[in-house]
């Protein structure tokens, strides 16, 4: 399951009244009376609140993150405690008594791509679902469209000289970035075009790639791409992040390394990749100009350009490198092999403090070196 949001990160998707009546509409369309709702990712759970108004016998809300307990508050207040079983781990932990008729879930960042969205959903559909069960949503459409945006380009690249400095080289870096913003329907330089699916009923792989082709149906100087998502919640029901909506999520802004001047009937070809790797999405856009009576132009860029790794980090990925602890590693797996379920915190915290002289000044702070290795692994 990706990283959660805090209390006022799942207030702001609460308050995005676009997306939420959508759940509430999906959920009332799906969810049967009696039937058993799994909601990953509930957050301070609305999603499972609406799975009980709409008639569901039991609930399994998960989330890993500390706001679940204020989700057992609120189901206390609303009178359904008693049918939400609220589970703070993450959903391929866990194992259910009986399968879910309905998985709820927002699991995406500014796009659906978002860390281990496309595992945790593909886990739950395969163990957790029952058969003939229903995901909510079913599918997101990726679509993109080239546009005019000055004033998100020069917030992105940033100025190329500064006080006499060049500053050439981080505007290139800069460039293979995105961003989000808001962007109204007026900046588009021609319509939107799909380059990418992805169906949460099939979904097995985590990365994805597509290309879109445009012409320009006016003039005016493109800055780059506009990328965003249709969802799919089933039964004729969705909602979007594009440009002239106010979601949360707001439109993702892939910005071309200069401006091009454009007329009517250029034409503009991109292929756009997502690519997971170590837990986070790489993002490739090769983007290929066509003017009227000017040169081919073609940009090829990455998110990997970006902020490149520098050459030690790589070093201590290579196959051949034979890696030894600093003295920070030595500290957790001293304290990793102590958790035995038998010694109290306390004590791993003094035996710390003599075991490494001189690396924490208090008891407190050793305490608080094992405190946050326990919170992450212990049962």
């Amino acid at each position: 399951m990706p990283d959660s949001y805090s209390v006022v990160g799942y207030g702001r998707m609460m308050a995005d009244r676009a997306r939420t009546e959508a759940y509430a509409r999906a959920l009332e369309a799906t969810v049967r009376p009696g039937c058993t709702v799994l909601d990953i990712g509930t957050g301070t759970g609305i999603l499972a609140l609406l799975a009980c108004r709409f008639g569901a016998g039991r609930v399994y809300a998960v989330d890993p993150a500390d706001a679940i307990a204020t989700a057992r508050e609120v189901a206390r207040a609303n009178g359904v405690a008693d049918r939400i079983e609220f589970i703070q781990d993450v959903t391929t932990r866990i194992s259910l008594p009986h399968p879910a008729d309905v998985v709820v879930f927002d699991l995406r960042g500014v796009m659906p791509l978002f860390q281990e969205c496309v595992a945790t959903v593909r886990d739950a559909r395969e163990r957790l679902l029952a058969t003939g069960g229903v995901m909510v949503p079913r599918a997101d459409t990726l679509l993109a469209a080239p546009l005019e945006a000055p004033e998100a380009w020069k917030d992105v690249a940033g100025p190329a000289d500064l006080l006499g400095f060049d500053l050439s080289a981080a505007r290139r870096a800069a460039v293979n970035e995105w961003t989000r913003g808001r962007i109204s329907p007026e900046q588009l330089l021609a319509e939107p075009r799909a380059w990418g699916v992805l169906d949460y009923r099939t979904a097995t792989d985590p990365d994805l790639r597509g290309a879109a082709e445009w012409t320009a149906a006016r003039a005016g100087t493109a800055h780059g791409l506009a990328v965003w998502f249709e969802a799919d919640l089933g039964e004729g029901i969705g909602f979007g992040s594009g440009p002239g909506t106010a979601t949360v999520y707001q439109t993702a802004f892939f910005p071309w390394p200069e401006p091009v001047e454009m007329a009517a009937g250029d034409r503009v070809r991109v292929e756009i990749e997502a690519r997971l790797v170590a837990g986070e999405y790489l993002w490739r856009w090769d983007s290929t100009v066509d003017r009227v009576g000017c040169p081919l132009l073609s940009f090829r860029q990455s998110t990997f350009l970006a902020n490149p790794p520098a050459p030690g980090r790589l070093r201590k990925r290579a196959d051949a490198f034979v890696p030894g602890l600093d003295e920070e590693g030595e500290v957790d797996a001293y304290l990793l092999a102590r958790m035995d379920g038998r010694t109290p915190l306390g004590t791993l915290a003094r035996e710390l403090r003599e075991r490494f002289p001189g690396r924490f000044d208090t008891w407190e702070a050793a305490l608080s070196r094992a405190g946050r290795l326990s919170e992450q692994y212990a049962r």
